[in-house]
Formats: C-alpha cells, sequence, structure tokens
C-alpha cells in the first residue's frame, strides 16, 4: 500500500496569483477597487453638556451636536448598492462612556420584527442595529454591541478579522422605541468595557467603526461601511472613527461575588451507606476582572460553578477515541479566541478525525476524575474535579502584541468507598493538577501579517505509592510558533504552525499512551514505531502550512500540507485523536455573490487529499464536492458527497496490525425555510454506503420553530438513525498462550432522538428556557468473526466465521473451535440498549445590568439492557417508566451581583 504524494494538477489554477489576479480584475475594474480601499471617515463628538438620556428619543442637546453617519450600503442581498431604508448614526462621548443614537427610518412601522427574547439570542428573525467598534483599530479584533427594537442585547467580540465569540458578555446599557418613523436605539458603552490604547496622535485616537443594520422583512443587511463580500475579512473594511480625545478605560475593577444552594434527589440504592435521598449544599464563590492597562484585562474566578449551563446532548460512541464537547462554560468560552492555534486539518478529510484537534481544550479543566475506583461494593465517587481557582490575563497592547495567559488550579479529588473488612475508607482519583498555558500573536503591516506562539505545561502532585494513580503522567508541555500573512492585495493568505510536546511520568503512564488510541506502537507490523515499555517520557511535533485565496473575485482554492510525528501527544491539556500522519490536499471553489434572478447568492467547492504514515503507508486518498445556495424567496440549502478509496487503517484493530479499509461514498444535504415565518425549520439527511461491503448507514433530522408571538418559541428536533456495519471491532481476548484474537461483528445499529427545546421572555431580562433531549441508541451484533487476513483483497476472506463453534451463555460469549469441550477464549455479549434523557429548566433575571439570578432544575435519566432490539413504543415507555429508568432531579438557585468598583 506504498504510493507517490501527489496531487491533481488541476487545483493549482484556482489559487495561481497570475490566473486568480485576472479574474479578480475581470470582476471588480480597477478604478472601483482602489476607491473601495478607502476607510470611510466619521467623526465622534465630546459632549459639553449633559449626557444623552437613554430613552429612544434622539432630542437632547448632545446629539445635535454630532455629525450625522448616513449613506448605509447594502451588504446583503445587493452588494454596494445604497440601503433601500435610510439609516443616521451619531456619535458622542465622554470621559465615561460612548453613545451612540441610531434612527432607523421605516415607511411601515407596523412591519418592524421585533421578537423578546433573553440576552444573545440566535437564530430568530429580528431587525437589528449592530455597533461594532475596533478600539484597537488593528484591523482584525473589534467588540460588537447588538440591539432589537424589543430592546433585547447581543454583545460579541470579532477575532482574526472574521471570527465570533458571543461568549463574551460586557455591561452597557441600551433603550429603544418604535415611532410613526420607524425606531431608535440608544446606546451607553462604558469605556471600561473597551480595551484600546491610550497613545493618540495630535488629532485624537482612531478607532475602527461600523454600524450595521437588519432589515428583517426584506432580508437585509445594511452598513455604514462598504463590507465587499469579494474582499477577505470584515473588521478590516472598517470605516474610521475619528476625534476621541483625552479617554481612559480607568482602573477597571469588577467583582461578581455569587452564593448558591443545590438539592439534589438521587434514585435509591438499597444498602449504600453513602446514599442520601436529599443531599443538600451551598457554595459561594467570585469573578474578578481587573483593568492591568487600558487594554489588558486579569480575569479571575474563584470556586467557580456551571450548573445553569445546559447538558451535553447524549450519543453513543463505538470508537476507541474520546468523544469531543464543545465548551459551555462561560468563563472558559469568554476570550477563547486568543488561544486558538491551528492545528487540524480540513473538515472534509474524515479518516484521521482532526476536526476538534487543538492544543488547548479548556473541558480539561473541571473534567471527570481519571484513576480508577478500588474494587468495592459501593463507592461514592465525584463526578466533576473542582476548580479551585483559575484566572487569565488578556488583552492587545498599543504594538499590535496579542497577550493570552491562563492558570487553574484544580483539587484533589477522592472516592470514599467500603473496603472487603467494611472499613470507609478514601482513595485519591485525580490528582492536585496546575495548569498552565499562554499565547502570543504580534501582528505586523496593519495586522496583514503576524507571528504567534503557544506554549502549555500540566503538572500534578502524584502520590508514588498509588498504582492507580501512576497510569497518569506526572507533567505535561508543549510549545508552537504559528504565522500568517496576508498578500496580493490582501486577497492571499500563507499560514503556517509547528508545535512540540514532551509527556513525562512513570514507565507505566508512558507504557499506556504509546499503547493507547491515536498511538498503537504496539502494532506488529508497525515499520515507524515500536513500543518501549521503558520509557518514561514521550515527545513529538506537528507542522501544519497552507495558501489560500480567500478573496478577489469568484474563483477560491487553497493547497494543505500536515504532518505528525508518531509520539505527539496533546491530550493532557488539549485534545488529540491520531498521530503518525502526513497528509496534503487542496481545494477549488467557486462563490457567486450577487443575486441573480432565483439566487441571491450560491457556491461549490471541489477538494481532494491523500494521506500517508511516515512509514509510507497510504492511509487515505479522497475526494469531495459540495455548495451551498441562498434562494430569492429566504429559503436555502446544501449539498456534499465526499468518496474514500480503500486505504490502511492502522487503527481498526486497536493495537493489532492494519487493516484494509473498504472504499465508501458519504452524502449529506439539507433544505432550510424561511426563517421569517411564524412556522420554520429545516430538514436535514446524511448517510454512507461501503463499495464492497453492505455497510451502510443514513439518518434523517428536522429542526421545527414555532413562534407563538413575539415572546415564546418552541422548538423540535426528532431525527433517526439507520446503520449496519459488517466489520465493527467488538474485542481482542487471547487465548491460554497469549495470542490475540481481533473479534468483527455485524451490528445493525438504530437510534432516535428529540431535541426540544422551549423559550418564553417575559422581558429581555426575565427569560424562561427548558431544554429536553430523551435519546434510545440500540446495537444488535450478530455475524461474529474473527479476523484472519487484514490484508485479503477481498473484504470476505479477511474473517472467518465462528459458525457452530460459538456459544453463549450468561452474557459471555465463548469459542472452541476444535471441539474439544475447553474454549480457546471468550468475550462479553456486545449488544445494548441504551436510553437516556437529559432535561434543563433555567429561569434567568438579569435585575440590574451585570447581575443575575438563576434558579434551575434539571433532570437525567438512563437504563441500559444487554439487548440489541429496538423497539421504539417500548424503549421509550421504560425511558419514563420510574422504576426502570429512575431520576436524578437537581434543583439549583444561583445568585450574583455586579460590582463596579
Amino acid at each position: 500500500m506504498r504510493s507517490r504524494i501527489t496531487l491533481p494538477a488541476l487545483l493549482l489554477v484556482s489559487f495561481h496569483p497570475a490566473v486568480a489576479l485576472a479574474q479578480s480584475q475581470q470582476s471588480a475594474p480597477p478604478a472601483r477597487a482602489a476607491a473601495a480601499e478607502a476607510r470611510r471617515p466619521g467623526t465622534a463628538v465630546r459632549i459639553t453638556g449633559a449626557a444623552p438620556k437613554l430613552d429612544g428619543v434622539l432630542d437632547d442637546a448632545a446629539w445635535a451636536q454630532a455629525q450625522p453617519l448616513a449613506d448605509f450600503v447594502q451588504r446583503v442581498p445587493n452588494p454596494g448598492s445604497a440601503a433601500s431604508l435610510r439609516t443616521e448614526a451619531r456619535v458622542v462621548y465622554d470621559d465615561a462612556a460612548i453613545y451612540v443614537g441610531v434612527r432607523a427610518f421605516d415607511p411601515s412601522p407596523d412591519s418592524i420584527v421585533a421578537p423578546v427574547g433573553r440576552r444573545d439570542m440566535s437564530g430568530v428573525t429580528s431587525e437589528w442595529i449592530h455597533v461594532t467598534i475596533d478600539s484597537y483599530n488593528d484591523k482584525r479584533t473589534a467588540f460588537r454591541f447588538s440591539v432589537n427594537p424589543a430592546n433585547v442585547q447581543k454583545d460579541v467580540f470579532h477575532s482574526n478579522d472574521t471570527s465570533e465569540d458571543v461568549g463574551w458578555d460586557a455591561v452597557w446599557e441600551s433603550e429603544t422605541k418604535v415611532d410613526s418613523a420607524g425606531w431608535v436605539a440608544e446606546y451607553r458603552i462604558p469605556l471600561s468595557q473597551l480595551r484600546f490604547s491610550t497613545r493618540a496622535d495630535s488629532a485624537g485616537q482612531t478607532w475602527g467603526f461600523d454600524v450595521g443594520r437588519d432589515i428583517a422583512r426584506r432580508n437585509e443587511r445594511d452598513d455604514w461601511s462598504n463590507i465587499r463580500p469579494d474582499r477577505n475579512g470584515f473588521v478590516s473594511q472598517f470605516g474610521e472613527l475619528h476625534g476621541i480625545r483625552g479617554v481612559s478605560s480607568g482602573r477597571r475593577l469588577e467583582v461578581i461575588p455569587y452564593t448558591l444552594a443545590r438539592l439534589t434527589r438521587a434514585p435509591n440504592r438499597p444498602g449504600d451507606p453513602f446514599f442520601s435521598p436529599n443531599d443538600a449544599v451551598g457554595g459561594v464563590g467570585a469573578d474578578v476582572r481587573y483593568g492591568l492597562t487600558s487594554n489588558l484585562t486579569l480575569t479571575a474566578t474563584i470556586n467557580p460553578d456551571f450548573g445553569q449551563v445546559e447538558a451535553d446532548p447524549s450519543q453513543v460512541n463505538l470508537t476507541a477515541f474520546e468523544t469531543f464537547f464543545s465548551e459551555r462554560r462561560p468563563f472558559f468560552t469568554e476570550g477563547a479566541d486568543i488561544f486558538r492555534f491551528g492545528v487540524s486539518f480540513p473538515y472534509f478529510v474524515r479518516s484521521g478525525g482532526f476536526g476538534n484537534d487543538q492544543p488547548f481544550y479548556s473541558r480539561r479543566l473541571g473534567r471527570e476524575p481519571q484513576a480508577s475506583d478500588p474494587a468495592s461494593d459501593f463507592a461514592e465517587r465525584p463526578q466533576n474535579t473542582t476548580i479551585l481557582g483559575a484566572a487569565k490575563v488578556s488583552g492587545k497592547t498599543a504594538g499590535g502584541l496579542s497577550v493570552g495567559i491562563l492558570d487553574a488550579l484544580t483539587a484533589r479529588e477522592q472516592t470514599e468507598y467500603i473496603d472487603p473488612s467494611g472499613v470507609r475508607r478514601a482513595a485519591t482519583v485525580e490528582p492536585l493538577t496546575n495548569y498552565f498555558v499562554g499565547r502570543v500573536i504580534q501582528d505586523f503591516r496593519g495586522g496583514q501579517s503576524a507571528i504567534g506562539a503557544i506554549a502549555s505545561a500540566t503538572v500534578r502532585d502524584l502520590d508514588a505509592g498509588d498504582p492507580r494513580l501512576s497510569l497518569l503522567t506526572r507533567d505535561a508541555f508543549l510549545a508552537g510558533v504559528d504565522g500568517r500573512h496576508r498578500f496580493w492585495g490582501g486577497n492571499y493568505e500563507l499560514r503556517a504552525s509547528a508545535l512540540g510536546s514532551l509527556v513525562r511520568g512513570s514507565t507505566a503512564a508512558i507504557s499506556r499512551i504509546q499503547l493507547g488510541p491515536g498511538h498503537y506502537f504496539q502494532r506488529p507490523d508497525a515499520a515507524d514505531v515500536e513500543f518501549d515499555p521503558t520509557r518514561t517520557s514521550l515527545s513529538g511535533w506537528l507542522a501544519d502550512v497552507k495558501v489560500e485565496k480567500t478573496g478577489g473575485g469568484h474563483m477560491r482554492g487553497g493547497l494543505y500540507a500536515h504532518a505528525r510525528s508518531p509520539g505527539l501527544e496533546m491530550n493532557d491539556l488539549g485534545f488529540q485523536r491520531s498521530t503518525d500522519w502526513f497528509l496534503q490536499g487542496g481545494w477549488i471553489g467557486y462563490n457567486h455573490f450577487e443575486p441573480t434572478k432565483r439566487f441571491l447568492r450560491w457556491d461549490a467547492n471541489f477538494n481532494a487529499w491523500n494521506g500517508y504514515n511516515f512509514a509510507g503507508e497510504r492511509l487515505t486518498t479522497g475526494m469531495n464536492v459540495n455548495g451551498s445556495a441562498d434562494l430569492r424567496n429566504n429559503w436555502s440549502g446544501y449539498f456534499g458527497s465526499d468518496t474514500e478509496f480503500p486505504a490502511l487503517r492502522t487503527d481498526i484493530l486497536r493495537g493489532g496490525p492494519s487493516f484494509i479499509g473498504p472504499a465508501y461514498t458519504h452524502y449529506d444535504a439539507g433544505i432550510n425555510s424561511d426563517p421569517r415565518r411564524r412556522l420554520s425549520g429545516d430538514i436535514w439527511a446524511d448517510g454512507y454506503n461501503e463499495w464492497s461491503t453492505v455497510g451502510h448507514s443514513w439518518s434523517v433530522g428536522t429542526d421545527a420553530t414555532l413562534r407563538a408571538g413575539a415572546r415564546l418559541r418552541l422548538t423540535a428536533g426528532p431525527s433517526l438513525t439507520v446503520g449496519r456495519d459488517p466489520w465493527i471491532f467488538v474485542s481482542a481476548p487471547r487465548d491460554a498462550a497469549g495470542q490475540p484474537h481481533y473479534v468483527f461483528a455485524d451490528i445493525r445499529q438504530r437510534s432516535v432522538s428529540l431535541t426540544t427545546r422551549a423559550s418564553y421572555a417575559f422581558t429581555p431580562r426575565l427569560t424562561l428556557d427548558f431544554y429536553a433531549q430523551p435519546f434510545v441508541a440500540t446495537g444488535e451484533y450478530g455475524g461474529l468473526k474473527e479476523v484472519v487476513d487484514p490484508h485479503a483483497k477481498s473484504f470476505d476472506s479477511r474473517f472467518s466465521h465462528f459458525g457452530n463453534a460459538l456459544s453463549l451463555e450468561d452474557g459471555l460469549y465463548s469459542v472452541d473451535r476444535d471441539g474439544d469441550g475447553t474454549p480457546e477464549f471468550s468475550f462479553g455479549r456486545p449488544d445494548f440498549n441504551f436510553k437516556a434523557l437529559r432535561t434543563n429548566t433555567v429561569l434567568r433575571w438579569e435585575y440590574r445590568p451585570g447581575s443575575t439570578l438563576f434558579v434551575v432544575w434539571s433532570q437525567g435519566r438512563e437504563n441500559f439492557e444487554p439487548n440489541g432490539q429496538f423497539r421504539f413504543a417500548r424503549d421509550f415507555g421504560r425511558l419514563f417508566d420510574g422504576d426502570r429508568s429512575p431520576s436524578t432531579n437537581v434543583l439549583l438557585v444561583k445568585f450574583n451581583y455586579w460590582l463596579n468598583l
């Protein structure tokens, strides 16, 4: 399975500078392009009298002093055309805040769409006014303050010119009013909520600035700046706000103390001395924000609690790899952009599963304890590791240096258990651990180029006498550098990164990594790796480079190369699936952003890739086509299909020899209806078929949303998956001689889920949200067989079926091939029927800016049966059967108070 590493030459055409430049010039004449490069100027005026009163009426004297910002331009649907409705904005400021007043003219004020919802609501059709401030004036980062006519607030942090972080929250004020001329939005944004340099020239500071307006019924987005879709970036296209003099963000000390009470009612556990039907606990903690300088902020959390965070969705993972869950905790989502470090190969390469790989995965902090419990009939194990405290420093200096530093300390966690003699004891299942990650990025050429670095360290206080903790590394270090460079008018971008990792610990800890998923150094036919049981450290590296055409005309494209050595290990503080890869690929695409008779926009892409390990064995070769379109009637859709050809799978036998995986074609498609309608939604389908086997899978689902008035939203998302996999790994039992036997099966899987959300907004600051997901998944294993020739040309020839040599008793399969009555090996029955229900109900009241009361009720139910047959009515009935699936209920009340000192 060796081959030269090549790429189709046609992929070079799309982004070759000469060809792409010609295409760019054809779609945008030189005179027009040059004019668009100039940043639109505007002026902020210092208030000479009283500050504006926020009442939704622009009759204050301060507004009369300001120069109006007008002549807005469409971004959607007709890029570059004049806005269909007039909008005017005014900007004034004083020593404490910047004030923005926006008049959105509308001849039909009764048609203004103004739903009421909770702060940061998304996916809801509404009118919006967006005030976005690049106070660093670095053309890459910006703070966005959005408000709709019902005075629902949304704040977003923009980074890397295009990325958005909705987890960023600021404390600011707004007021809106709908009148006969349209509607008005007034803002008061404290300077303490912005980050900027106090250095200024004689004319004062210059900030990047934009005001945007969404007109819902027309599906229109207007901007004061001319945001062109044929150019790369968003923040870099802002206009300029001049005239800001003598301002400072001040000391900026914010303290948010909290107190909480939690009551847990769990199912009865007869005979368990640790069981309490009502477990009540209380807690206190605090979040602190302190402005070290006008553009660097220290954020700290002491004994944080995230009980109001929505539960993770249920799923069944039959692979050897860990499941990735997105971060939902506010302390870690806020400012997460600065810690991002690109190490992932493009999403369309499915073989490596690299889509979520990253050197910093914040869910490592507060994770479930890693060490196993001592053998005992009764034990009380902590579900999560306590975060004693965490602090981070983030910001950007006047010289364009972005800084992010995070340090966290997690507690030593213990399981209480009853030993064989009946004595209550405690065993450590997670050691005291310190986590550190630091990130710096230095901008050049006005943000067009940058060089960055990242470093992280995980240090554990291990008890040398505890064999269970010896499986954990003592410490883990990682360091890397990255860079980006835009060229050819900013329409091309080169990105590159490299990092190295080092983990140290006992021979047991390093052996666990070598033998574990993503490494499998013990693989008998591996030519480039070898298991070494004497190792006490392991090191590795990763390198990634990509060049892309991201703007200028309709054509897009890129080339990628990615390599990671077998010894790379990022899982102590990062997330990593597999190693020992060299990948290369490219793509070519067409982006049509001018509206036509039927389409508002459409795009299509073609991708191709190859992948090898360091021994030169081919692990993947594939291609992909995909596209999407937005229609004039505001419906949209997408499609995609990718094919991977036969290639070696070095992980499928989980430490055994490599296996030739069959070719398959994967496909997905979806249709989204007009979200402006009272009833809207989408329907999607996803599936694959293997070429030479009966392997297949298909999934279908929909999300339907009903807007029952301006305050109530109901969403239901049922989904169904049906599949058959004739080569699913079951087990690798060993016989009396220690020889492994790799058992596979033909599994038939079914899963059904129904994700339901309901949201009712009493006011924009008082909301009630409900989330529920019942989930049922079954797996029926048949055709049990053993891998005998993993490289055989014919798929069926790779296996030997057990036939009459297989017997089942008390949930245990035994294999007696020679018929002497003594089985050579045995393994557990793998069939499963798993049912779960997760619900979360949150009453959120922001009783004053920055201060919130949460009342949360959550419930969890689970049921497992060794039965692979799926019966819809029976399985869902048992899920809601209190005897078969008893519930755990948690009631939490959390109160915090924002102090601006």
